[in-house]
Formats: C-alpha cells, sequence, structure tokens
C-alpha cells in the first residue's frame, strides 16, 4: 500500500510538472531501485526530446522490470530503451576469451578505468556491441572488452566448448609452443587458471587447441587435465596460505585478477582459484559473500585462510566502507597485495606492523564452509554451466 501511493504521487507530480529535470529525478529513482550497483546490472537510460516535443526515453539496461517500472512512471514518454543482449547481436552471445589475460574496462575505450581481468578459457556472455563490447563475466560483474580477447560463439559452439574435455595451466607463468618441443616457437604466454581444450598427447607435452582453433603444446609438468586438478583439491586452511605465498612478491596493477600482477581482491580471487573457488571480483563485493567472522572481541575467531577486510566502519545503520582485502595467516599476520604481494602484522611490537590497516580492520568472512552459497562458487560450475 505504501508503494502505491508512492507511485500515485509521482504519476500525479510528473503529469503535472513533465519537465526534463523532473524526468532525470524519476529515471535516477528508478536506477537506484532496480540496479544500484554498476557492476551487478545495467540502466544505462536518458530523457531527451524528440521533434514533436514528446520526451524519448533512450539508453540500455539489462533489466526487464526496471524498464517496465520507467514506462509506467513516465507513460507520455517515448519507449527507445534497448533491453540486453542487444537483439541485434542475434544468437551469437556467447563467448570465450582466446588471450591468456584478458582486460575489461569501465568502458569501451584504453584509456578508461580497468576493472577487472578474465583468463583465457573463462565463458562470457555478450551484452552489446560499440566498438567494444559490453561483457558479463561468470561471476555476474559488468565491463567492456576488446573484441581481439574472446572468440564469439552461438549457443551450440558455447556449449560443445564447456563440455569438451580441457588442460588447466598451472604453473604460475609460462608459454605454449608450437610444437612438442621446449625451444619451440612460442604460441603465447600463459598464466595461473588459463583453460584449453584437450587434443592429444606427445611424449611430455600435452597438445591443446585454443577457443579460436589455433593448435599448441604445453608441458605436463606445467598443467593438468581439469578434471584431474579439480578431482584432486581439497581446499583446507593451509592449502590457502600455501597458494598464497606463491604469490609473494607479483606487484599491484588496478584492475588486475592474473598472476602477472593483481590488485588486493584481485590477489584474494587468484588465491582461491588456485584452490578451485571463484570469488566475486572487488573487496566490496567479497565482503558479502561467505560466514561471517565475529571479530568483536579481537582476533581469537579468525582461522588461517579468512578474508580479512579494511575500512571505514559504518555508523547509524550504513554499510562499512571497505577499501582493501588480504588473508589472515594465523599469528596476528595477513597476506595482502600492497605494491606487492606481502605479509604484514597485526601486532604492534612487530617489524612489518601494519598500522593503518590493523586501525581500520573492520571485518572477516570465511569461505571455506561456504562453497556454494552466494557469491562462492566451484570452478567446475562455471565450466560445465552449458546454456
Amino acid at each position: 500500500m505504501k508503494h502505491s501511493y508512492a507511485l500515485l504521487f509521482i504519476l500525479t507530480f510528473i503529469s503535472c510538472f513533465p519537465g526534463k529535470r523532473d524526468m532525470k529525478v524519476v529515471i535516477e529513482q528508478v536506477r537506484q531501485k532496480h540496479a544500484p550497483d554498476s557492476r551487478d546490472d545495467v540502466f544505462d537510460v536518458r530523457a531527451t526530446a524528440s521533434k514533436n516535443g514528446k520526451p524519448v526515453l533512450k539508453g540500455y539496461t539489462s533489466l526487464v522490470a526496471a524498464k517496465d517500472e520507467l514506462l509506467q512512471l513516465l507513460p507520455q514518454a517515448i519507449d527507445s530503451v534497448t533491453i540486453l543482449p542487444d537483439s541485434t547481436l542475434g544468437d551469437e552471445i556467447y563467448g570465450i576469451v582466446n588471450v591468456s589475460v584478458a582486460d575489461v574496462r569501465t568502458h569501451g575505450d584504453y584509456s578508461a578505468e580497468m576493472a577487472t581481468q578474465l583468463l583465457l578459457g573463462m565463458p562470457l556472455r555478450l551484452l552489446q556491441h560499440n566498438r567494444w563490447w559490453r561483457i558479463r563475466t561468470p561471476e555476474g560483474y559488468l565491463g567492456w572488452t576488446a573484441g581481439s580477447a574472446f572468440t564469439r560463439m552461438n549457443k551450440a559452439a558455447f556449449n560443445e566448448w564447456l563440455s569438451s574435455e580441457k588442460v588447466i595451466f598451472t604453473d604460475i607463468y609460462g608459454f605454449s609452443h608450437a610444437h612438442p618441443a621446449e625451444k619451440s616457437q612460442t604460441v603465447s604466454d600463459l598464466v595461473f587458471g588459463n583453460i584449453l581444450r584437450l587434443t592429444g598427447e606427445q611424449d611430455d607435452f600435452y597438445q591443446v587447441a585454443y577457443p579460436a582453433g589455433d593448435t599448441a603444446y604445453i608441458r605436463k609438468s606445467e598443467a593438468k587435465p581439469l578434471h584431474q586438478w579439480l578431482s584432486e583439491l581439497r581446499p583446507t586452511e593451509e592449502s590457502i596460505i600455501e597458494k598464497a605465498l606463491l604469490l609473494k612478491g607479483i606487484p599491484y596493477t588496478w584492475g588486475g585478477t592474473s598472476t602477472k600482477m593483481m590488485d588486493c581482491s584481485g590477489f584474494t580471487k587468484t588465491v582461491f582459484l588456485m584452490n578451485g573457488i571463484v570469488l566475486l571480483r572487488d573487496a566490496s563485493q567479497q565482503a558479502t559473500a561467505g560466514i561471517p567472522v565475529d571479530i568483536a572481541n579481537g582476533y581469537d575467531n579468525l582461522h588461517k585462510g579468512d578474508l580479512m577486510f579494511f575500512g571505514k566502519k559504518g555508523e547509524h545503520g550504513k554499510k562499512d566502507r571497505i577499501r582493501h582485502t588480504g588473508i589472515y595467516m594465523g599469528n596476528k599476520e595477513f597476506i595482502h597485495e600492497a605494491g606487492f604481494v606481502r605479509i604484514a602484522s597485526l601486532d604492534p611490537a612487530k617489524p612489518d606492523y601494519d598500522e593503518l590497516n590493523t586501525r581500520e580492520f573492520v571485518q572477516a568472512r570465511r569461505i571455506l564452509g561456504a562453497v556454494g552459497t552466494k557469491g562462492v562458487k566451484w570452478l567446475n560450475e562455471i565450466m560445465t554451466n552449458e546454456q
């Protein structure tokens, strides 16, 4: 009933004062209700005037419900809002990353801020094409990437790729080769987590195929069949710390999520991927997943492998403002990406004491025991989720 009264008021208001500024207010209200986080949903809508003086709603949204409500609130407006995926893309609205690390940006331009990265073999959904491609990543993150970064597919080809036998690159960094010999011509670089189609074996090499169809060879000592690697995983507190330490010293880059370079949440995301677990992208998103850990009385409830979050504590019912994340190692130590991956201490008596993050430690989340809940997936769920 309360919502109905509000809706009636807005309709009356707009019918009496159909100005452009008033329409902006309604558009923003609908955006805040349906798509408050642009990382999760698209709602890029604006009001313009047509030649006959009627207002026109133009833009894009990934939410049918948001468009429907907007048109209900602005019945005098002409509808020119496109629902994503854009129907002009036809049935080729799927893609598989075809380079070792694909940059995903906030806008379709090389000068735009980098939002995240995707690894070779990762599936994605195509939403819109405007020189660059607006995409949705496997964990639901939105951004723009260049067409050279992936191979576009229809549903049948996409599902065939997902169901094919694959191999995962398990070293930190390396190369594929044109022939089954280490000194043969390189085909591409590779980072941990790159996934290719497994097409055969020859001596000490796996024969593989890229999503675009190129073939190559990878040393068996640097890779494993994906199903075997997944079946052997036993994520534990110790395995999380072990993988985190393998990344020690890797430098920082904003938006990075690969073993080449990474940011703070890219580091935690990569560590858990090395344990077969897929986390949400950003620190503020990761802070909503997993099992909350009570830190009201200090560090006693923390376990090795717990995610730690730093920032400003929310007041008066507001959410915490998360700016940084790391992984607890025990003994009041944590490992995080801060310029480079390093270990820091919460103990003022230790030489590597991190005063700022100790002071701004606001919450912790436990991922082990929470796989399968919102925001925490197994990698095989993503790699076998046919459409």
